[in-house]
């Protein structure tokens, strides 16, 4: 797999009032914001179900809220998907952060030169694979720039193995920058921290399991491009090339953005 290529179908979530986070400028007429404040920015509450997300695609699968099924951190959003009968692709994934008032959070060009922190936890039980064939689980996603995905993708290539892949916007860099074993039916905490630019200046960071991680070029800190189109989406779910088979469910909890390691360390 070069990378993944997608195609977002938007179904949105229905408003409901709230106060809006410290520093948060609604656009007049808009439902979507830039990102002015400082702090934490949004959080992935479950007691808002998927009110939280810009859109669900569920083709085929559905996207609740559950119970942790191992008891350790309560409700989460379960992401489910199962077999296509064309046996094409199958992605069951939310899309984008919508804020308790409503307003969607773009990360676009008013955020380049900016540093933004993404921390969740994540447990796949079932997850099958197959060898060969590509699995994502969560993406950093271009809007707005025509097809081809990137620049970011936590997946699996049934190889056993959990990478981070980075794409280049100019689709010349596509490689695994980081590895580790994959593990299912364990729970895993995520950090990803990003500076967006459409540049050499922009970086990305990731802590696995509470641990700072270095890349393939041997430091911890990636640098490298992460901008073009209109502004990048956050998706968790999974996202599946076809001949993977049988029921997978992906739960996410704790899911938090901010400009800080701190305000969303797991």
């Amino acid at each position: 797999m070069r990378r993944l290529r997608v195609r977002w179908v938007i179904v949105g979530g229905v408003a409901t009032a709230a106060l809006l986070f410290p520093g948060a400028i609604a656009l007049a007429g808009q439902n979507t914001t830039g990102v002015s404040a400082q702090g934490l920015l949004w959080t992935g509450d479950p007691a808002r179900g998927t009110r939280v997300f810009d859109g669900l695609e569920t083709a085929p699968g559905t996207i609740t809220v559950a119970n942790d099924p191992q008891n350790r951190f309560g409700r989460s959003f379960r992401y489910e998907t199962w077999d296509n009968s064309n046996r094409k692709k199958e992605r069951c994934e939310s899309r984008g952060l919508r804020r308790p008032d409503g307003s969607v959070i773009k990360l676009g060009a008013g955020q380049l030169g900016q540093t933004f922190y993404l921390g969740w936890r994540a447990l796949w039980a079932p997850m099958p694979t197959t060898k060969g064939r590509w699995i994502s689980f969560w993406q950093l996603h271009w809007s707005g720039a025509g097809p081809g995905g990137g620049p970011m993708t936590i997946r699996t290539l049934g190889d056993g193995k959990l990478h981070l892949q980075y794409v280049s916007p100019d689709g010349r860099t596509d490689r695994n920058i980081w590895s580790t074993a994959l593990q299912t039916g364990v729970w895993h905490s995520f950090v990803v921290g990003i500076k967006l630019s459409r540049g050499s200046d922009g970086f990305i960071e990731l802590w696995y399991d509470g641990q700072r991680q270095r890349f393939v070029n041997n430091t911890d800190r990636f640098m490298g491009a992460l901008f073009k189109g209109d502004h990048v989406n956050y998706t968790w779910g999974v996202y599946r090339s076809g001949p993977n088979s049988g029921h997978a469910v992906e739960y996410v909890n704790n899911a938090k953005l901010g400009t800080t390691f701190a305000d969303v360390a797991q």
